[in-house]
């Protein structure tokens, strides 16, 4: 791994950090995100949000978003390739220790008192991420070949991880989409399970878009404020007449 990059990954981490602190502050504040009870080291800290929101922003945004551009760059590159695919599966298969809680996707608590419950196609959270995504798009299109990759990369480290963590979610019983009426105080009503083919469609947005695409960004815009130097391998050749 080049030494300069190592900066990069300080700027994907503090630019994560500060935007997905500001989603989640927005979810939890409008009630569109319920969390029932929040626990560090034993101590209840369910009603200290200056704690929580913050620590939320770091480890389901900036965490994820490293560990997707690391793994992309070790994949990108033919020298590292090898050692970060194994890498890369080792971590994956840590996650099918979820498994002990066994296979219960049929069995699970609709409307019930779990950990986490949001709304998904919130407004103002839909146009928080478009905004958000946007100058990732722009970036995207704008930026070098190699620049490309590498965000092409770390997308699909983030897919891959996302999508099997879901799945594991979901056969185990710990993740679900819910059908019902958010009432005035935040609090939900008449849930129910979605049907199956809702809840497919509903957790691979939540895949694809909402932690993958929704990720990028934490890339492009270190980029875009030139924190992050572009690097080109070959030379721009310009056009003689």
């Amino acid at each position: 791994m080049e030494k300069e990059r190592r900066y990069d990954y300080f700027w994907v981490f503090l630019t994560g950090s500060i935007i997905w602190t500001c989603a989640e502050t927005i979810l939890q504040l409008l009630g569109t995100r319920l969390i029932q009870q929040k626990y560090i080291f034993g101590i209840d800290i369910t009603d200290q949000l200056w704690i929580t929101i913050p620590l939320q922003g770091i480890s389901e945004g900036a965490a994820i978003a490293i560990m997707g551009l690391f793994f992309g760059d070790l994949i990108l590159n033919p020298e590292t390739r090898k050692k970060g695919l194994i890498i890369f599966a080792f971590l994956l298969s840590l996650l099918l220790i979820n498994f002990y809680r066994g296979i219960n996707f049929e069995y699970v608590d609709v409307g019930g008192n779990v950990p986490s419950r949001r709304n998904i196609f919130t407004p103002l959270i839909l146009i928080y991420l478009f905004l958000l995504i946007l100058p990732a798009i722009y970036w995207l299109i704008k930026t070098n070949p190699e620049s490309r990759k590498r965000a092409t990369s770390m997308y699909l480290v983030m897919v891959i991880f996302a999508t099997v963590w879901t799945l594991i979610g979901w056969l185990t019983g710990q993740r679900w989409i819910e059908m019902g009426i958010q009432n005035p105080d935040g609090t939900y009503s008449n849930l129910r399970r979605a049907p199956p083919i809702v809840g497919f469609l509903a957790l691979g947005y939540d895949v694809v878009i909402e932690i993958a695409l929704a990720y990028v960004p934490f890339l492009a815009i270190p980029y875009l404020l030139r924190l992050i130097k572009t690097k080109k391998k070959e030379k721009t050749l310009k056009n003689q007449i």
